[in-house]
């Protein structure tokens, strides 16, 4: 059985912030698959404007499988990227593992994106772009989650203690360990 937590969800719904608060409640190793694609191809802005968002995709799905392999070897703490769920391999693997839908909505995101240049995906009109965006992924997030979790209240760190005790309730259910 997989051991790893996988966090899902749109941009700016706190993937790695909840991410690095799971890793230190529970002791795992941490993996950002956007830290892991932007540290052997560069930032992500480039990559697009080097081959575009099918590029990206294609490097963001290796990353995923190695986050993946370690998960399991290892049981770390994965925060995806938003656009991870586009691809149908990507589906499968995510569906496979303890995955979260951090569900968020524009209202809780934007303070969070509005001055970000560095988002290629919001080039142009951001808030229309956002909406577009997760109207298109927000049924993949369901589709691949275990568990969703509504992350528009909570702090990283209550919403890791929920993730830790949900993860730890399923383990037991399973028979085994998280």
């Amino acid at each position: 059985m997989p051991r790893g937590i996988f966090l899902i969800g749109p941009m700016a719904s706190g993937k790695t912030a909840v991410g690095r608060e799971l890793a230190r409640l529970t002791g795992a190793p941490f993996i950002d698959t956007d830290a892991e694609v932007t540290g052997e191809h560069g930032s992500i802005a480039g990559i697009f404007a080097r081959g575009g968002e099918p590029a990206f995709r294609v490097v963001e799905a290796r990353a995923l499988r190695r986050a993946a392999d370690a998960a399991d070897r290892t049981g770390a703490v994965v925060a995806t990227g938003g656009g991870a769920v586009l691809e149908p391999a990507n589906r499968r693997l995510l569906s496979e593992r303890f995955t979260v839908y951090l569900e968020t909505d524009l209202e809780t995101v934007w303070p969070r994106i509005s001055g970000s240049g560095g988002r290629p995906l919001l080039a142009g009109d951001p808030l229309q772009r956002w909406t577009d965006i997760f109207a298109t992924r927000e049924p993949f997030y369901r589709e691949c989650s275990t568990l969703t979790i509504d992350a528009r209240a909570a702090t990283p760190a209550e919403l890791a203690a929920t993730i830790d005790d949900a993860h730890r309730r399923r383990a037991e259910q399973h028979g085994g360990t998280p």
